[in-house]
């Protein structure tokens, strides 16, 4: 842990506190009892509130859990403005703090992510200011030449038929309709996996080549499972998509409110219908092989605000259950 403590102070620099994940010492207990996250927590107490967040790590493609609580509990209904590199950001109450959830592109260049608060309450004279953290440095998985993936010839040509470049297009559609979709936060809990049995097949953004042509970086997280292993939804939420796609074969979008959603693609089959309010640990579809995939497993993925995170980073926020 003291590792974890010494390295973001070096990535954050606005005079916060950092605090490895909390650990007890219980000797009583034997060591299967004993859980630590390891994720990075800053703690920043202003005059007039107290700011707290969470992430696995501060860098490309992570997921930021935020909470602001202000000092005086009759503050909570007043007027707050977030932004998140350039992006408004979406608040909800909850008790007595403002909560939101950060992503960090693994697009995003190298230098200072800015977090900025507006409020006449908290900043009296100015009315707002800036927090910055430096991103620290991360290098994505490149798959190598001799170890590209073999697929369909069919997924990576341009030539195709018409009813199938038109089916693509009705695809593209619908998935762009499902992510456009907006609601209130559906959630009160952390995260939780998707399979009763994890094995990781391949990493988030790992660039790597199809047929000899380069492809574009995973967009999600690769999970082991023979044909037919249940499914479950990571977290509660409402069913936007439900269908057959081309790429992504039998296809499975949630939106979990405040424009945070998982995808679930390759399916075998599709448990769930589109409108369907869904819970925690539901069981929503089977592990399959539809679509670009070369052999049965479960493609997760999630996007918040418009951008492509490592689902990972928040099944492995931790904050999300505590009350302030």
């Amino acid at each position: 842990m003291m590792v974890r403590t010494i390295s973001i102070l070096s990535f954050i620099f606005f005079f916060v506190q950092a605090v490895p994940a909390e650990s007890r010492e219980v000797k009583k207990k034997s060591k299967k009892q004993v859980t630590t996250t390891g994720n990075y927590f800053v703690k920043k107490e202003e005059k007039n509130f107290s700011l707290l967040m969470e992430a696995r790590r501060f860098t490309r493609g992570e997921v930021i859990f935020l909470r602001l609580t202000p000092k005086d509990k009759k503050w909570i209904n007043e007027s707050y403005k977030v932004s998140w590199l350039g992006k408004d950001v979406i608040l909800t109450k909850r008790e007595n703090s403002l909560i939101a959830f950060l992503p960090i592109s693994p697009d995003t260049p190298a230098g200072a992510m800015t977090l900025e608060i507006v409020s006449k309450i908290f900043f009296v004279k100015r009315g707002q200011k800036q927090y910055q953290i430096i991103l620290e440095p991360t290098k994505f998985q490149v798959i190598k030449k001799n170890q590209q993936i073999k697929v369909d010839e069919k997924f990576v040509t341009k030539e195709l038929p018409k009813e199938i470049l038109d089916f693509i297009q009705e695809c593209k559609n619908a998935k762009e309709l499902a992510f456009s979709k907006s609601s209130q936060l559906q959630f009160q809990k952390n995260f939780k996996n998707p399979l009763e049995s994890i094995f990781i097949t391949s990493k988030f953004y790992v660039r790597r080549d199809y047929n000899n042509k380069q492809g574009r970086p995973h967009g999600g997280v690769d999970f082991r499972g023979k044909t037919g292993t249940p499914i479950y939804a990571i977290q509660d939420g409402t069913v936007v998509l439900a269908q057959k796609t081309y790429y992504e074969g039998n296809f499975t979008i949630i939106d979990h409110g405040n424009k945070i959603f998982t995808f679930y693609m390759h399916q075998d089959e599709i448990k769930v219908k589109v409108g369907e309010v869904v819970k925690q640990g539901q069981q929503i579809g089977t592990v399959g092989s539809t679509g670009m995939s070369t052999g049965p497993h479960l493609h997760l993925g999630a996007k918040i605000n418009g951008v492509l995170v490592d689902p990972l980073s928040l099944i492995a926020l931790q904050s999300i259950s505590e009350s302030n």
